[in-house]
């Protein structure tokens, strides 16, 4: 019987592990699934997490910078199209006012082709025809035109054309208008049309 028992003994001794062996491979548990809850969480160096919070605070004012720069885009662009519509209602205006006063000149003249149709009063006509002249200076006076004077004074080649020239032995007429053929025009100190004139040229 104690044999028996020894016998069941040493089996049971040689069954029974004498040692655990627990693996503490990381990439083990890994690919079993399991985590270690004793592995302490990654951290980064100091400096480098201080160079990550100033690339997101550039990131963060660079989205700041776009988002103002569509907004000043965005009321430029208002402004811009408000300033074209006033400009173009301003000249709008300016054209309007102008054919206003074309319009009694219009009619004038409309009055003296009807007389002359009507009639053979060629005086009439000729004082018609010198009242719209006369109407159509004084409206070009109101919107600032100015008529070239070109009487007593030598050639200006900023505001006149030589359109003709003829010899002179005086010394003192030479380069002087002689003549206007075509009036000139000023607005506002520029040149609209040249004065066309004859000029005097000293004989050889």
């Amino acid at each position: 019987m104690s044999k028996s028992k020894n016998k069941d003994s040493k089996t049971e001794n040689q069954e029974r592990p004498r040692f655990t062996v627990k693996d503490k491979r990381h990439w083990a548990h890994e690919e079993e699934g399991e985590t270690s809850a004793d592995e302490p969480e990654e951290r980064l160096p100091s400096y480098v997490e201080q160079l990550k919070q100033q690339v997101e605070a550039k990131d963060n004012q660079l989205r700041e910078y776009i988002t103002a720069y569509k907004s000043k885009t965005s009321e430029t662009d208002e402004i811009r199209i408000r300033l074209n519509k006033e400009n173009e209602n301003c000249l709008e205006q300016i054209k309007a006012d102008f054919f206003k006063k074309l319009v009694p000149i219009m009619d004038n003249l409309k009055r003296a082709i009807n007389s002359a149709q009507s009639s053979a009063d060629f005086e009439s006509l000729k004082q018609g025809i010198e009242m719209i002249h006369s109407q159509w200076l004084g409206m070009l006076q109101e919107s600032g035109v100015e008529i070239i004077s070109t009487s007593d004074r030598k050639f200006n080649p900023r505001t006149d054309e030589a359109y003709m020239t003829v010899e002179t032995a005086d010394p003192d007429l030479d380069n002087w208008v002689v003549e206007e053929l075509e009036a000139g025009y000023l607005f506002k100190d520029r040149l609209l049309k040249p004065a066309k004139v004859k000029v005097a040229k000293l004989k050889p």
